[in-house]
């Protein structure tokens, strides 16, 4: 049965840098029918539907954020890790502690995790998931996700005959989660499982993500087999890692790179014209003490920026409100509109939904947020959404209203 609702605000922004007072929303079975420009308009389409107009009241009515990348399965070792002296360190205790938690333990801090990203205003995660922590029911109870399967063989065959296994079924479709794919890194993935993976996305119309260039030990690795990654992971084929993943056809729109920290003379420019997008983490980037990310060498690239928080075993919080933050206090010439941007349809982008998340629109799954107690000059609004972490009122996901908990805001 076909259900309209149509729902108005004193103030809305479809999209960054446009915004409309008055307006409104048409919905129908969870998705955007029209961008309603008026009060006018809004009171025409609810009497064409014969539906009440949802007035939200003195507040902006926005898209949900877009939280880029994340790992809600390391969710309970928030806490747990002091900042290292090194990557190698960081892995190695990561590990252990995961090894040693129980399930139980690791689902609950799972749930208490999305909770945290639906109560700050995210709407739509690229969850990385290496065992599957949750079931496709329990997140439901979440943001939106693109639940992106992690791959990682550390050169041994055994090993990665083991993951395409895992694989080779696909995930249940359903329109609150999209099954996307994650090779965890050129470093830590064989070329010969890189090259799988990306037929299998292929085939199966799949986002990946990959971690790349976070650190300069992974770098040494990639071109040299020196540093300290050649205790785990042996020789190395000479190849830097963008190299790696452009041999195995991983470099394309539907693509996003983490991190990114340390890019070679060039990349920047490659992956500007492959269309592939950046994800910056600024909470984990704080985290490991790392020096100035170089967002100009990407911005002047024309390489797509998105947003994540990464997992809470590098980060304080799972809040992109505080990421957008972060990004302001680091790069203060960077105007408030493009980070807003990174936040929103950037991280559609980057998660392969242009068009479905991220911004209001024909079509666009009807994802939202409202903003309470913010100024109405839009001259000042983004200045507070970016940098103030404001206050969420309340989140819709496919046009439905989520109880939101208190104890998360």
């Amino acid at each position: 049965m076909t259900q309209t609702q149509v729902f108005t605000a004193a103030l809305m922004t479809p999209s960054p840098g446009r915004w409309v007072a008055g307006g409104g929303l048409e919905i129908r079975d969870g998705c955007i029918q029209r961008v309603l420009e008026s009060l006018t308009a809004t009171k025409r389409a609810a009497l064409k539907a014969g539906c009440e107009i949802q007035d939200l009241g003195q507040v902006l009515l926005a898209p949900g954020l877009v939280n880029a990348h994340a790992h809600l399965d390391l969710s309970h070792l928030g806490g747990e890790i002091e900042p290292p002296s090194g990557m190698l360190p960081w892995v190695r205790e990561v590990i252990e502690k995961r090894m040693a938690a129980s399930p139980q333990l690791a689902l609950e801090a799972a749930l208490r995790g999305q909770a945290r990203m639906l109560a700050t205003g995210t709407t739509l995660v690229g969850d990385v998931d290496a065992g599957d922590t949750l079931t496709l029911e329990q997140r439901r109870a979440g943001p939106r996700s693109v639940v992106l399967r992690e791959a990682l063989d550390a050169g041994s065959p055994e090993r990665r005959s083991e993951v395409l296994r895992r694989l080779d079924r696909a995930l249940p479709s359903h329109r609150l989660h999209v099954e996307g794919l994650s090779p965890h890194a050129p470093h830590t993935v064989s070329e010969e499982l890189l090259a799988a993976l990306s037929d299998m996305a292929k085939q199966r119309s799949a986002p990946v993500q990959v971690h790349w260039s976070e650190s300069e030990e992974e770098c040494l690795w990639c071109l040299t087999g020196q540093g300290p990654f050649s205790e785990l992971l042996g020789p190395s084929s000479g190849r830097s890692g963008l190299e790696r993943l452009r041999r195995a056809g991983l470099l394309g729109p539907r693509t996003s790179l983490v991190h990114g920290n340390h890019p070679a003379r060039g990349e920047a420019q490659e992956l500007g014209s492959s269309g592939a997008s950046l994800v910056h983490c600024p909470g984990s980037h704080q985290y490991f003490g790392r020096g100035s990310f170089p967002l100009d060498d990407y911005r002047e690239a024309g390489v797509g920026l998105a947003l994540g928080t990464d997992s809470l075993a590098s980060n304080g919080d799972l809040d992109l409100r505080r990421e957008m933050s972060l990004l302001r206090s680091s790069h203060p010439g960077l105007a408030p509109l493009e980070v807003w941007r990174a936040a929103t349809v950037g991280g559609a982008q980057a998660l392969g939904l242009a068009g479905r998340a991220g911004e209001f629109r024909t079509g666009a799954w009807a994802d939202m947020v409202t903003y309470a107690d913010l100024p109405q000059s839009p001259e000042t609004l983004l200045e507070a959404l970016t940098a103030d972490l404001p206050s969420v009122e309340g989140v819709w996901i496919d046009g439905q209203k989520r109880a939101l908990d208190p104890a998360r805001t």
